[in-house]
């Protein structure tokens, strides 16, 4: 809305003030004293292509199970940031939380190093690698390459550049996984939605409200530990996952269940192949 400005601040060209926006230089017509909507609006803008819709979004991603998505399919789209664009804002935000413990994790692979070279021990308590009865010398080709990646593990450096490695793939491998998880929904809900789309959309804002509340457990976790977070962290997951599953898909609460525990099927098989082919490069990027 205008605020009754009928001179730009930035052209000093005159103007009616029911314009938005100046005619002649177009900048938008907002009181020349700045407030701090505006100023998070402009950041954001900068830094993350992202305007006030991120307010919007959030909120009806947060407080309104699966009708941003349905908006979204409907065609409006106007008031909303694009599920693309959501999913990584939030996962940018989510995977620098996960970073808290980075520094936490190589001082322990460091220290219980430490006290393994005073017991006189070369066993590996955070990733157990036993290369001792292996002869080098009758290695060959990839068996050879095998044995010095494994090698370079059992030092500190190798450990941490590992699960350096693996923290930066999971980014990546979520990304790539959406595709493949909205193609399982739509399998399970081909009757339901005729179009794979639809489950794509739906998938990005779902992952996206995930990360969002993980985040929050993240700062949690980091400011109090406790062995109950994890156990509130998962059942609180599942179930914002089973209200969206039935908003979204519009299904009786037992298809529900039945639906949610055939996708934990096969989104297990996909992650368990997920999880080895992340070893596999994390693995062959330690050098």
């Amino acid at each position: 809305m205008a605020q009754g400005n009928t001179k730009c601040p930035n052209c000093d060209k005159e103007f009616d003030s029911r314009y938005n926006y100046c005619p002649y230089c177009g900048q938008k017509n907002i009181d020349p004293d700045p407030k701090l909507k505006h100023f998070l609006s402009e950041f954001l803008s900068a830094n993350f292509n992202l305007d006030s819709k991120i307010f919007i979004t959030l909120k009806t991603l947060v407080l309104k199970p699966a009708k941003l998505s349905k908006e979204f399919i409907a065609g409006k789209r106007e008031s909303y940031i694009t599920p693309v664009r959501l999913y990584l804002f939030i996962s940018l935000i989510y995977f620098f939380t996960l970073s808290f413990d980075d520094s936490d994790s190589s001082t322990t692979v460091m220290h219980i190093n430490e006290k393994e070279a005073k017991a006189g021990t070369t066993k590996n308590t955070i990733i157990a690698v036993s290369i001792d009865n292996i002869n080098p010398d009758t290695l060959k080709g990839f068996e050879k390459l095998l044995y010095h990646k494994l090698e370079v593990m059992n030092s500190p450096y190798g450990k941490k550049v590992f699960l350096q490695n693996m923290k930066k793939n999971i980014s990546l491998g979520m990304f790539i996984l959406i595709p493949l998880t909205a193609l399982i929904m739509f399998l399970l809900y081909r009757k339901k939605t005729k179009y794979y789309i639809p489950n794509l959309i739906f998938t990005i804002h779902l992952q996206s409200l995930i990360f969002l509340w993980l985040t929050l457990f993240n700062i949690i976790a980091f400011i109090f530990e406790s062995d109950l977070l994890f156990i509130a962290e998962t059942l609180f997951i599942l179930y914002i996952i089973f209200i969206w599953f039935r908003s979204f898909y519009e299904s009786s609460t037992g298809k529900t269940i039945w639906k949610m525990f055939l996708f934990s099927v096969a989104y297990s098989i996909v992650g368990i192949l997920f999880f080895f082919i992340n070893i596999g490069f994390s693995l062959w990027f330690v050098d």
